[in-house]
């Protein structure tokens, strides 16, 4: 309820066109929204342009925020539709046609490409790229983004529910699917 009430007085500040307003937006919001579109995208261009297409609608939206939800899940939500929209085009692709995970630079200081980086990450990685897009969304947004259900519920349009569900048969893959890669390996 009191980040409700902040999240309004913050709106409200932004729409009375204080600039420290937008700036508390952008400094509060920016990072997490685009980890979240890197993880599910893993390139780093395309996850800063789908950043900037999520601010630039939040911007143009921000009139219609109800405070029915967090300004968080609301951005999430935001930041979801704009990466199925790009998915849909099929600009998500690199030129051959594989996800863009190869793309990341090991020599960066920027932490998520430090992490892809890593050997176990990258295992993890490659797993979550093989899980069905429910289930990878589910568990991208649970557990790297911390959300619970009623906000993942409110990002994605799906019952809570059915993302126990999917959460639940995502982690059952996931354990299979790095089973098999560390059995493959050794």
């Amino acid at each position: 309820m009191v980040e409700q009430r902040s999240d309004k007085t913050l709106v409200q500040r932004i729409l009375a066109r204080e600039h420290d307003a937008c700036v508390e937006l952008v400094r509060e919001h920016h990072a997490p929204i685009y980890r979240l579109l890197f993880h599910w995208c893993r390139n780093e261009h395309q996850a800063e342009d789908l950043t900037q297409e999520t601010f630039a609608s939040a911007w143009t939206g921000l009139k219609g925020f109800s405070g029915a939800s967090s300004l968080r899940t609301w951005l999430h939500r935001i930041a979801f539709r704009k990466f199925v929209d790009s998915e849909r085009r099929g600009s998500l692709r690199n030129a051959v046609g594989e996800p863009a995970i190869d793309a990341v630079d090991e020599d960066s200081p920027d932490p998520v490409k430090l992490a892809v980086a890593d050997e176990d990450a990258q295992r993890l990685y490659e797993a979550l790229s093989q899980l069905e897009p429910d289930e990878n969304h589910v568990v991208v947004l649970h557990y790297l983004q911390g959300l619970n259900y009623e906000e993942i519920s409110a990002v994605l349009g799906v019952p809570a529910g059915t993302l126990r569900w999917r959460k639940s048969r995502a982690m059952e893959s996931l354990r299979r699917l790095l089973q098999e890669k560390l059995e493959y390996e050794t």
